[in-house]
């Protein structure tokens, strides 16, 4: 049995629209002033000097905000500016705060940040950094990601030392 070419192709129109249909994200886009709050834990022996500082950032590590910011303002299509962040990413701050002075094993904090639903689904890292004496001296060592899934919960930033 021979098909004709014109019903192949019918055929091959209605399986891809009806794929593309499949994927339509109807949920609306939620509030982009969010805020994130947990603790910053350190060693329970741990005793930091009266002249610490720990600073808790919240961080776009692939600036993809600054692209769309530059796409916008040069009128520029994204994917151009993603190809030119693709050879020297720069990490954006969104949000950070300074506790001078922390003290206990377990330090809270609360950073007011600003991103839209397309950035956290990107993912953005929780980054905590510990210094006195002109020196950072405890920083994550891993990366927290905050996610638009945990972006509600308290989250758990452990420091370890700088090398």
């Amino acid at each position: 049995m021979k098909t004709s070419p014109l019903f192949f192709l019918v055929t091959l129109g209605t399986l891809l629209a009806a794929t593309a249909c499949s994927h339509l994200d109807l949920t609306p886009e939620s509030d982009p002033e969010r805020v994130v709050t947990g603790t910053v834990n350190l060693r329970a022996d741990l005793t930091l000097p009266p002249d610490a500082v720990l600073v808790v950032r919240v961080i776009d590590p692939a600036g993809i905000g600054q692209v769309r910011a530059a796409a916008v303002k040069n009128d520029l299509p994204v994917t151009a500016g993603d190809r030119a962040m693709a050879v020297a990413p720069v990490e954006q701050v969104l949000g950070e705060q300074t506790i001078p002075a922390p003290t206990g094993p377990a330090v809270p904090f609360r950073i007011e940040y600003h991103a839209d639903d397309s950035l956290m689904r990107h993912g953005l890292n929780i980054d905590a950094r510990i210094s006195y004496g002109g020196r950072v001296r405890f920083r994550t060592a891993n990366a927290h990601v905050l996610t638009l899934n945990n972006a509600s919960y308290s989250h758990e930033i452990w420091v370890e030392t700088a090398r």
